[in-house]
């Protein structure tokens, strides 16, 4: 069975308490599917995820989510920052 790799930055990293986990997943999973997955093993990302970006192997994923994770795929969890 392969994997994907999840990468959580900034406050996605503060809610999942972790900043990789890796999924064993033999096909792609769709958008919605991800989200509930990653919700499902860190309920705290729940409220991060509504806000954030997503990439998939460096390349920023459109909002309408619509894309997919294939196994060997990384994903990238980018919630909005703020400076001062």
């Amino acid at each position: 069975m392969s994997h994907f790799t999840v990468l959580y930055f900034a406050s996605a990293k503060d809610a999942s308490k972790v900043d990789t986990d890796k999924f064993e997943w033999s096909d792609g999973i769709n958008a919605q599917a991800l989200k509930q997955l990653l919700v499902d093993r860190h309920s705290g990302l729940a409220g991060v995820l509504k806000t954030s970006m997503f990439a998939v192997n460096m390349e920023y994923m459109d909002d309408d989510d619509s894309w997919t994770v294939q196994p060997g795929d990384e994903v990238a969890i980018i919630p909005p920052v703020s400076g001062g």
